[in-house]
């Protein structure tokens, strides 16, 4: 059995067994439910979420599904103190070192670590932001486009300063990061095993001030060559052989399943630099579906041919309920069921369409 609950990240900041999600993405994961059998084939003995979560557990406990079939609590607990932004942005401090140790030309190319912080105060935020110029305020754990805030130098105000103050006292800090002009956004897609971890692919994505819209379907080495046109190809190598070894460190043994590291590469005084560990999703992603949907199903839904490039799988949404079942033909291919009730769609279309 399968379980698509894209509410996976809001249940994770939340915290509690007993939250209840937004109807929003109840709605989408009810609509779009067989997205992971895109993903993972499995038996009916075995249970894959898109995440597991304290909220996904005790509904499947309420469902009376039989307690060996649900991962322990410790687990569940792990899956969201690995979720935290501030691991992350450990990560991103290995990494830097582990490349730059190895390669120190490559040292121009890398964000700096020191342009994300974690703070426990809002005096240091003030500093951080007026230090940064133009930056981005984060709780450390939220939901996907959730719980971001902007703030430029000497404009923070009593509600910018309010929402530092109460992620704090919830959570304990708040991450700033030094805002970036994106050229590209793109991820590392991961599974961890019991004793080892396994590159999994590359993702190339388009999102809208941190939330997601859709994927580009293409191949690794296609996508890499187009990363290629902005940083050196063993520059992102490297930073995939250090991402190996330190997830290895930090998640095998308490973790096991997928992962997706977001990146970014962006302009900065007329050069292109690569920030390598941005956030790192806990679950399955839309980056890996993405992946599968290429390497296994596209020529299938689409005919063969080069397809490199050529579509792009997109997240839909019609407040109106019967249009998405009346655009339908719209799309290349559907993941997803469209009703006349739908309001939420995974399609393919053509990359022309949306460029």
């Amino acid at each position: 059995m399968t379980i698509f609950n894209p509410e996976h990240d809001l249940c994770i900041a939340n915290g509690d067994a007993n939250f209840v999600p937004p109807a929003s993405a109840l709605e989408f994961g009810n609509d779009c439910s067989g997205l992971v059998d895109w993903i993972v084939e499995t038996s009916d003995d075995e249970i894959v979420p898109w995440g597991w979560d304290a909220v996904l557990k005790r509904r499947l406990e309420r469902s009376r599904i039989a307690p060996e079939k649900l991962p322990p609590d410790q687990f569940v607990a792990s899956v969201r103190a690995l979720s935290g932004r501030g691991i992350a942005f450990r990560v991103n401090a290995d990494v830097h070192r582990l490349v730059c140790s190895a390669h120190p030309s490559m040292l121009h190319i890398l964000s700096e670590p020191d342009s994300v912080v974690e703070l426990h105060d809002v005096e240091d935020v003030v500093r951080y932001v007026n230090l940064f110029g133009d930056a981005v305020m984060k709780a450390p754990l939220s939901g996907s486009g959730k719980g971001l805030r902007w703030g430029r130098a000497g404009e923070l105000s009593q509600s910018d300063l309010g929402w530092c103050k109460n992620v704090i006292t919830r959570q304990g800090s708040v991450m700033v990061e030094k805002r970036r002009e994106v050229v590209q956004d793109f991820a590392m897609l991961f599974h961890v095993g019991e004793s080892s971890v396994e590159f999994e692919g590359y993702s190339m994505f388009f999102s809208d001030n941190g939330i997601y819209k859709g994927n580009i379907l293409a191949s690794d080495e296609w996508i890499l060559a187009e990363l290629s046109r902005y940083v050196p190809a063993a520059l992102i190598l490297n930073i995939k052989a250090a991402l190996t070894k330190t997830i290895a460190g930090t998640f095998v043994g308490k973790y096991s399943g997928f992962l997706g590291v977001d990146m970014f590469i962006f302009r900065e005084a007329g050069t292109f630099r690569l920030a390598h560990c941005v956030e790192i999703n806990v679950r399955m992603t839309m980056g890996l579906l993405a992946r599968r949907l290429y390497d296994n199903h596209l020529e299938r839904l689409v005919g063969p041919g080069d397809l490199d490039g050529r579509y792009q799988m997109c997240v839909e949404f019609s407040p109106r309920r019967g249009d998405l079942f009346a655009r339908r033909d719209e799309a290349v291919a559907s993941l997803t069921d469209v009703t006349p009730d739908s309001r939420y769609a995974v399609w393919v279309r053509s990359y022309e369409i949306l460029s």
